[in-house]
């Protein structure tokens, strides 16, 4: 590693972002080594640890590369993940009623999320060529959107393709897109959204009632809730102990190193660790935002702000479904929740903005965000 990258190396966020992978082990050794009987003993924590390898050896490769020279490739690197959305409708893998995986001999891996990256790089460097404030040019970054929003939301993928809203509408809002046209399509949102309701599946739909009264069916389709909300309350203050978690060592707490390892967490670690967490990506966002900030180029600036949303994006919507404050849609905890696509996904990403923190220019003084 040559000096100025070492100089302009984020250490704050990389040691944000290596605590937060440190917890994944701890809790997925806890349901692991003491989880529910019939689970396969170390198979999810020794995976893991196999994931991290990979995406650390991802990350780094990306933070060593400049990221200047990918805004010529965007359109190609977006293009060819979603070629593989395509690809799982003919050879995917169906579980529980969507088909999201594609099985490459012993390596399974989940298209949706590479995609995350992939329409971050290529919206940036669009928005950054072809100002926003333009309606074409905002029409165009609305179609590059749909294209594998639409494709992820047919496997049903619901929680990932609202994801990839999110990353479009946090860039364009930095892209500089005029007020009135943002209220025009908010109000557009607003008449869609009963619409887009004929078009959930059953599960989804079940889901979203659900959420608003989980007693009503506590057996069914309330299950998952009352069960996460009784381990985060459980925890109380300092918890119940590390590997003491009853509500996932017995069985009760569904997916408790997926979707709900945070009610994992809360039940083991209590306020206190919950409250750690939270604290750790906090600081990896706000480095994140720092490095937008302080990027030499629009591109970047915008490439950090896409990462930085989708990260706090997800954080949001997966606490909040553990707490019972949002519907249960399936998107996992960056870093922490079981699972290589997301995880090898988000250090690619982390990565991107390690790239863009090591190539700024020392002498400027950053590309605010609202002058992008």
């Amino acid at each position: 590693m040559n000096s100025s990258f070492l100089k302009n190396f984020d250490w704050i966020h990389f040691a944000a972002m290596i605590l937060l992978l440190g917890v994944s082990l701890l809790m997925i050794w806890s349901t692991s080594f003491g989880g529910p009987a019939g689970a396969k003993e170390h198979e999810y924590f020794y995976r893991q640890s196999l994931f991290i390898i990979v995406g650390f050896f991802c990350y780094l490769l990306v933070s060593r590369f400049d990221y200047r020279f990918l805004s010529n490739f965007s359109l190609w690197i977006f293009l060819g993940v979603c070629g593989f959305l395509v690809l799982t409708y003919l050879w995917g893998l169906e579980t529980r009623g969507s088909t999201r995986w594609i099985d490459i001999g012993s390596f399974r891996f989940q298209p949706s999320e590479f995609v995350k990256p992939a329409l971050i790089l290529v919206l940036a460097a669009y928005i950054n060529s072809h100002p926003i404030a333009k309606l074409k040019n905002l029409l165009v970054s609305v179609i590059i959107m749909a294209i594998p929003a639409a494709l992820i939301f047919k496997q049903p993928d619901l929680g990932s393709a609202v994801v990839i809203v999110f990353i479009w509408l946090s860039i364009v809002l930095a892209g500089g897109i005029k007020p009135l046209i943002l209220l025009l399509m908010a109000g557009v949102g607003a008449v869609a959204g009963p619409v887009a309701w004929l078009f959930l599946k059953d599960y989804q739909r079940q889901r979203l009632e659900m959420f608003l009264n989980p007693s009503s069916d506590p057996l069914g389709s309330g299950y998952n809730i009352i069960q996460a909300l009784i381990a985060v309350g459980s925890g109380e203050v300092t918890g119940r102990g590390f590997g003491r978690g009853t509500q996932s060592h017995l069985n009760f707490l569904p997916e408790y190193h997926t979707d709900f390892i945070f009610a994992t967490l809360a039940e083991e670690l209590g306020f206190v660790g919950s409250t750690l967490l939270i604290v750790l990506f906090a600081i990896l966002v706000f480095r994140t935002l720092k490095v937008a900030d302080k990027s030499a180029d629009g591109f970047g600036a915008l490439v950090a702000i896409g990462v930085g949303t989708m990260v706090i994006f997800q954080v949001l919507v997966n606490i909040g479904m553990n707490m019972g404050v949002l519907p249960v849609t399936g998107i996992p905890l960056p870093l922490v929740s079981y699972g290589g696509s997301s995880l090898i996904s988000t250090m690619i990403s982390l990565g991107l903005v390690q790239s863009i923190a090591a190539n700024r220019k020392n002498e400027s003084e950053g590309v605010l965000i609202k002058s992008i």
